[in-house]
């Protein structure tokens, strides 16, 4: 459950401007402030059925931008890469290999752009 709320939190970072603002804010409440469906129906005048249906259609569009666009499949890869190149920069001894593997590392970061 906690990956799926991390997963969809970063969406939401990414994607949250695309979405209409009353989508926006069920998906703040439920991912940011972890209210349950019946509190945020209550909060908003709303049943809980609307409240989950509008949930679900903002995760389906999450997902959508996200199997369109790539921006966080991209943004993880490059946060590994990025822990890759710092873990070989704090080997102590440095070695040829380790920097010809930090540089090929921080090329491909470049042309993800």
């Amino acid at each position: 459950m906690l990956e799926k709320i991390a997963y969809f939190a970063l969406l939401k970072d990414f994607y949250g401007p695309l979405l209409t603002r009353k989508q926006q804010e069920i998906l703040n409440l439920y991912y940011d402030n972890d209210l349950s469906l019946s509190e945020i129906a209550a909060n908003m005048d709303a049943s809980r059925q609307a409240i989950f249906d509008i949930l679900k259609k903002a995760e389906r569009a999450l997902q959508e931008y996200e199997s369109k666009l790539g921006l966080v499949e991209r943004f993880q890869k490059n946060q590994e890469r990025l822990q890759e190149a710092q873990f070989l920069l704090n080997r102590l001894e440095p070695d040829p290999e380790i920097h010809r593997r930090i540089k090929q590392i921080l090329e491909e970061l470049i042309d993800l752009r």
